[in-house]
């Protein structure tokens, strides 16, 4: 729909999460493209804490959330301040402090706004006080299941006056008959001939609002231009439709996005492997892959664009709503995996080093920055996952080396023949003076030749030598980067340990 954007207003969505978990693929694909709408006309992202579900909050979710946006590299415009975060989890040790003009943003910390507002629904008629007690409500959803009716409030306390001073919830009054329509940016115009919810509740007896109140004031208190959310949020939608037409407030441009599945059609959750942000992060993922993906999943760039992989500049300069797909997408970990290689592949070397050391050190690796830059290069243009990188250059860092003998046999040669291998390599690294991978190659090229052997056989049985595993960035680039002496050593370690081994097979 072209005319979602009006250029007269400025911009502003925003991202609202529930500390009561922790931040999750489908959360982060509606709230990322709120964030690309927001960067692509100039606007506002705003962060916003919906924590008035206190049985479910999970200390700590919050602190999670703003550092997995962090390293996702979505910018906050608004949000809470430090002491705001601090109010809503005793347990938050960060340094984030957004701060804004239309505070505090997180919703306890918003209670006294949210009975105003309540109160005024009631006093303008369009609530009402409810004073049914549980067994009440449970005993009129009996019954009504009994009859086979759908179970909702019966409306038994519209006309009942309930006082103030006792202990009551407030609900919305909601028409019997009446249809209601919305017309969505990417849905288009959803009808509901008859609404199917019953006298929603809008405020708690504890004094705290449900969603569907604090929503709608917090978007209109802070001035959200633009609502993205789940498609399973669609049948909420006209309880929202009527708080906005009570209150004479402007309605916000809403955006269902279609789900996001696993590959086996149905919605994504753990059954289907990682979700939630932090265990992709753990799992060697960059954030531009992943964002890069979950910009593919509900929105494409165009009939004929074939075009995959988008810069962060290209994302926010062609993002669209008009290109956002009514369809459920799937998540592919098969096709992130391989996005993932592309952008470890495009990275600049420095932030490659950088990244490997650190995924090395989580390892419990020590690594040596003169030896791990040698050998960065080949190990870049080979892995998919930075968690690939400790495995294939440990046999740089570690004094003791277990070697892959029964792989050297096997795939290899026999011990006899391994061993003149090793002893002709040996032979031909200590004549080595000008130590370049052009000379060690052309070198330990002459060793398959001079014994008639195939070149890989030959090659297997030097590389698990000196580097004690068959998988590892290319032979010589490997010896290079290990150094003459190192090599060397190692080539005289494998010869003393087969022939150790060789000769006490024969005596038994």
């Amino acid at each position: 729909m072209a005319d979602t954007i009006d250029s007269k207003n400025i911009v502003r969505t925003r991202f609202a999460p529930s500390p009561t978990g922790f931040l999750h693929v489908g959360g982060v694909r509606t709230n990322f493209y709120a964030w690309l709408l927001a960067r692509r006309f100039g606007g506002k992202f705003v962060l916003r804490i919906e924590d008035t579900d206190r049985e479910r909050f999970v200390p700590g979710a919050v602190q999670s959330i703003l550092e997995d946006l962090q390293w996702l590299g979505i910018d906050i415009d608004e949000g809470p301040t430090a002491e705001e975060l601090k109010r809503c989890d005793p347990t938050y040790t960060g340094s984030f402090n957004y701060g804004g003009p239309y505070g505090p943003y997180v919703q306890s910390q918003r209670i006294e706004r949210y009975k105003e507002v309540a109160e005024r629904l009631v006093e303008m008629g369009y609530a009402y006080r409810c004073d049914c007690t549980p067994e009440m409500l449970k005993k009129e959803r009996e019954e009504q299941m009994a009859r086979r009716e759908p179970p909702g409030y019966s409306g038994y306390c519209r006309t009942r006056n309930v006082p103030a001073d006792t202990k009551h919830v407030i609900r919305l009054k909601i028409p019997e008959r009446e249809s209601i329509y919305l017309d969505d940016a990417v849905k288009g115009r959803i009808v509901w001939d008859k609404i199917s919810l019953r006298d929603t509740v809008l405020l708690k007896s504890d004094g705290f609002p449900t969603y569907h109140l604090a929503v709608v004031v917090d978007d209109h208190d802070m001035k959200i231009s633009h609502v993205m959310r789940g498609e399973e949020w669609i049948s909420t939608a006209p309880v929202h439709i009527l708080l906005y037409r009570a209150l004479g407030w402007k309605m916000p441009v809403f955006c269902h996005l279609p789900s996001v599945l696993g590959q086996d059609g149905k919605k994504l959750s753990k059954r289907h492997g990682a979700t939630n942000i932090s265990a992709f992060r753990r799992e060697g993922y960059l954030p531009e892959a992943l964002l890069n993906l979950l910009l593919l999943v509900g929105w494409n760039p165009g009939e004929g664009e074939e075009q995959e992989i988008f810069t962060r500049e290209e994302m926010i300069r062609r993002f669209t709503i008009e290109n956002i797909n009514k369809a459920a997408a799937v998540f592919s970990y098969d096709k992130l995996k391989w996005m993932n290689g592309v952008y470890i592949r495009n990275m600049p070397q420095e932030r490659f080093i950088k990244e490997a050391e650190a995924v090395c050190l989580d390892a419990g690796i020590q690594v040596d920055e003169h030896r791990l830059r040698d050998i960065a290069p080949y190990v870049q243009e080979r892995i998919k996952l930075l968690t690939e990188v400790p495995d294939m250059v440990k046999f740089l860092f570690v004094e003791e080396l277990e070697r892959d003998y029964g792989t050297m046999f096997k795939k290899g040669l026999p011990p006899d023949m391994s061993l003149k291998v090793l002893r002709v390599s040996l032979e031909k690294l200590e004549g080595i003076e000008d130590f370049t991978v052009s000379r060690i190659e052309e070198t330990l090229r002459e060793v398959p030749q001079e014994l008639d052997l195939k070149v890989g056989k030959a090659f297997v049985v030097i590389r698990i030598a000196v580097t004690g595993q068959k998988v590892t960035p290319p032979l010589f680039e490997s010896i290079y980067a290990l150094g003459r002496e190192t090599a060397i050593k190692r080539l005289k370690e494998a010869i003393e340990e087969i022939e150790s081994e060789h000769y006490r097979a024969k005596e038994g």
